[in-house]
């Protein structure tokens, strides 16, 4: 086992050169790194002791895929680069649902694996798998470094192809031999890649754009992840008054324009609902893939003129063909876009009013739902209605709002608002991987120690991650957990009941077990809640305790969503 570490020799000075951990540790400062989170184990032991000399915080997890979506957590509420570090073998394996999930929804996520020793690797050592073969198919960029001297460049290389172009998940692993080798100073080398200034696209294809925008009677801009990445937000609200065009965000993209803008529609949840009526769509960053209905109807309309801007040729297309594609950066292409446009269109204060009156039947119908149900347990979608009202009229926009969950997940995307960047996390990507609500909740809290986060989750969900309250009580990151529990796999459940027959269940059902004791033996808060006007005071207790609470709150077993139902039946998944 390479948990007990070698003798380092001395210099003829008495001093010790850096080793491949100090090497790497200070390469991650270099690029940025603020905080890695991490599982600790032998193989990557020095690297985390010489974090602490480069101000780097560690976070460490209670398993190493809390670690490797914490970090994407990171990514997805600063915007930055999210950094893990598990050990080797199965380290390594327990990692990679946050590789792969940051993979699939173009996060810039780099995970470093610590390696069996080179001599050691293919003679049946203890952890010993060829790592890199296995995340080579589900990366951007992957390497294992094994010379000490070149630690310095690796980090550097793949830091660099994390954030470039279309973002993404890249992995380094470091065997062990190699992370505690000393080199020499001429035998270190680094990367000497430099920041591209992001580029917009052609010209022509601009003014095709725009001409196509301004002939438009009702045009809506769909913002998606890529405008997240590129910091598009500001530039996107000034196209869209000075062009006078609704916006809608998706994804991470959520908040870049505030819901409270003017010219801002919201979701795609509710915004959503004008698509249909836009006889041009404007689709900056997004694939066509199952979030936006692959393009198509009921999303879309095939007499649509559709302009799809995105920084990666190769996403261009696909499952809906653009009338005009532009390759570029968001932020860049919108900023010409705004630049280059002149009066021309006609007023659009009615398609405006119209749109927001598809969002506003949109949110009535949601509130019908919740407000038809009858009796107790509650329904998931007046705690979640309760949650964002209170978190608006205490904070505003200054919140995070985390949401994990099958059905859970679809109430908290109809009330949760994001009037800032980063600010609403869910289980939306190309995955639907559940059990990311804990960790992203405290990459969140770690980014924005002064800002209250809320994790609305399912009780499945929060089972696949509640240790993490562990972690949140161990490193003082208060976190607010909501668990909507319905002692199931809820949408499971349904789908059984369809197709099976009612109450025909096979593994879907969970003990009603009581989430706020769990907490408390943890040595956090707990509250349990089974009436909504114990919400807020339970709310406002767990915001003045300054330490992670989890409220448990008992929700119908029965409530199923419209938004659920019409998944399981138009086939996104």
């Amino acid at each position: 086992m390479p948990d007990v570490l070698a003798t380092r020799p001395l210099t003829e000075t008495g001093e010790t050169r850096p080793h491949g951990g100090r090497l790497l540790a200070h390469a991650l400062h270099e690029g940025g790194v603020s905080t890695l989170f991490a599982l600790p184990g032998g193989h990557i032991l020095l690297l985390l002791d010489a974090c602490g000399d480069e101000d780097i915080r560690i976070i460490d997890t209670r398993h190493e895929g809390a670690a490797t979506l914490a970090a994407e957590g990171w990514a997805l509420a600063t915007g930055e680069t999210g950094v893990a570090a598990v050990t080797a073998g199965p380290g390594f394996a327990n990692g990679l649902i946050g590789l792969l999930d940051a993979g699939a929804w173009s996060v810039p996520l780099l995970m470093i694996a610590g390696r069996t020793g080179v001599h050691q690797q293919g003679r049946g050592a203890v952890m010993d798998i060829d790592q890199r073969a296995i995340v080579a198919p589900a990366t951007k960029w992957a390497a294992s470094c094994i010379e000490a001297g070149r630690i310095p460049r690796y980090a550097s290389e793949a830091l660099h192809h994390a954030r470039a172009g279309c973002p993404g998940a890249v992995y380094l692993d470091v065997p062990w031999d190699v992370m505690q080798t000393e080199p020499e100073a001429l035998d270190v080398n680094s990367d000497g890649r430099a920041d591209a200034t992001p580029a917009s696209a052609a010209p022509a294809g601009i003014g095709t754009a725009l001409a196509a925008l301004r002939r438009a009677e009702r045009p809506v801009i769909v913002a998606g992840s890529g405008a997240f990445w590129s910091g598009a937000g500001d530039e996107i609200a000034q196209l869209a008054e000075v062009a006078r065009i609704p916006v809608i965000t998706a994804s991470a993209a959520r908040g870049v324009v505030p819901d409270s803008h003017p010219w801002s529609l919201g979701s795609l949840v509710h915004g959503g609902l004008a698509i249909p009526s836009a006889d041009c769509v404007l689709v900056l960053g997004s694939a066509f893939n199952a979030n936006v209905m692959y393009g198509n109807a009921p999303l879309f309309g095939v007499d649509q003129t559709i302009i799809q801007v995105d920084i990666a040729p190769e996403r261009l297309g696909g499952n809906r063909r653009p009338d005009v594609a532009l390759v570029g950066d968001a932020a860049a292409v919108v900023r010409d876009m705004r630049i280059g446009w002149h009066e021309g269109a006609g007023a659009r204060d009615a398609w405006l009013e119209q749109a927001r009156g598809y969002a506003e039947a949109s949110r009535q119908f949601w509130d019908q739902q919740v407000d038809g149900h009858a009796g107790t347990p509650l329904h998931p979608g007046a705690v979640a209605r309760e949650l964002a009202a209170f978190a608006r009229a205490q904070f505003g926009g200054d919140c995070t709002f985390v949401a994990d969950g099958g059905d859970a997940l679809a109430w908290a995307l109809a009330y949760t608002y994001a009037e800032k960047p980063g600010r609403l996390l869910t289980t939306t990507t190309a995955l639907g991987t559940l059990g990311v609500g804990m960790p992203f909740a405290l990459a969140a809290k770690a980014a924005r120690p002064h800002e209250p986060v809320f994790l609305f989750t399912g009780d499945g969900s929060f089972g696949l991650t509640a240790m993490e309250v562990d972690t949140a009580l161990r490193h003082h990151l208060p976190v607010v957990v909501i668990v909507a529990n319905n002692a199931g796999w809820g949408d499971v459940r349904h789908e059984q009941d369809q197709f099976f027959g009612a109450g025909h269940r096979v593994a879907s059902d969970l003990l009603p077990t009581r989430y706020d004791r769990f907490a408390q033996a943890l040595g956090g808060r707990g509250e349990h809640v089974e009436r909504l006007d114990e919400l807020r005071p339970a709310l406002q207790r767990a915001v003045d305790a300054d330490v992670c609470t989890v409220i448990d709150v008992t929700t119908d077993p029965a409530v199923l969503s419209e938004l659920l139902r019409m998944i399981s039946s138009i086939g996104l998944m």
